[in-house]
């Protein structure tokens, strides 16, 4: 899958707890695999030693062969054991990625929450016709929004910050969260059916859980840009305490690969009306 770059910039503290836990889980499990991969060491270099020292072509004395054969298997389940650490550090990085990846954007609306009531307010007195202005998304508030279509380029969905909206032609302009190749931020008047609110991490915790095999956007990890995706265990079903609040799902075309991601950074699928 050809994904473009957008590297994450800022930096928060608003998952702490959990990430220092999951840290200390993936040391602790880094230094299994050492002790791990010395004792190997010492396997493979005790059979060489029977090999160098022992003449295969007189045969192998019984005490030697069972003393090789033991080395083999010992050899085979410190591979076993190596692989399944391997596979758990490698899962729990992943993790790690996606807290880091949701937390420096999470402060952002936690800061705009009690300004939001304002603004809402301030846009009811400005536009007290609109009879839905109340689901008016107000400024500062984090979204995925969808791109224009550009030329020679596939249209995605992006994390963006809505500035402001326009009553008179049903838009909102939003900001891209990322820096462009000259190291500006693109904005874009965009149709609501194209914005979706993002909810913070207090919100996203009473959010209704999707369900397993549904079809959403979800923020792919390390990027600020959002894929469409299919949930394969939603945060009830993690056994793991470092999973809390995490989906796995797997993105389209991604090798059938399994990503974990915050639940305020999966999203239901908008529905298209022609």
């Amino acid at each position: 899958m050809d994904r473009k770059s957008r590297t994450s910039r800022l930096a928060t503290l608003d998952e702490t707890n959990e990430e220092v836990n999951l840290w200390k889980q993936i040391c602790n499990s880094l230094a299994k695999l050492e002790v791990i991969q010395k004792n190997t060491a010492s396997v493979v270099t005790n059979i060489n030693e029977i090999h160098a020292t022992t003449n295969l072509d007189e045969g192998l004395p019984i005490s030697i062969s069972k003393r090789l054969m033991e080395y083999y298997r010992g050899g085979i389940d410190l591979s076993h054991n190596e692989a399944k650490i391997i596979h758990d550090i490698i899962e729990k990085v992943s993790v790690l990625i996606a807290l880091r990846d949701a937390s420096e954007y999470n402060h952002v609306i936690d800061q705009k929450r009690k300004k939001r009531r304002a603004d809402q307010e301030e846009l009811s007195l400005q536009f007290p016709k609109k009879a839905k202005i109340i689901d008016i998304l107000a400024p500062g508030t984090s979204v995925a929004a969808k791109q224009p279509q550009q030329k020679d380029k596939d249209e995605e969905w992006i994390l963006a910050v809505v500035i402001n909206y326009n009553s008179d032609k049903n838009k909102y302009q939003v900001e891209d969260v990322d820096q462009d190749e000259f190291g500006q931020k693109q904005r874009y008047m965009l149709q609501p059916r194209n914005v979706i609110p993002i909810p913070n991490a207090s919100e996203a915790r009473v959010l209704a859980e999707l369900d397993i095999g549904q079809d959403v956007l979800a923020l792919y990890p390390g990027t600020t840009c959002f894929y469409k995706a299919k949930v394969i265990e939603p945060p009830s079903k993690n056994k793991d305490g470092a999973f809390e609040r995490i989906y796995k799902v797997q993105f389209e075309d991604d090798n059938n690969e399994y990503k974990h991601v915050m639940s305020g950074h999966v999203l239901e699928l908008p529905r298209i009306n022609k």
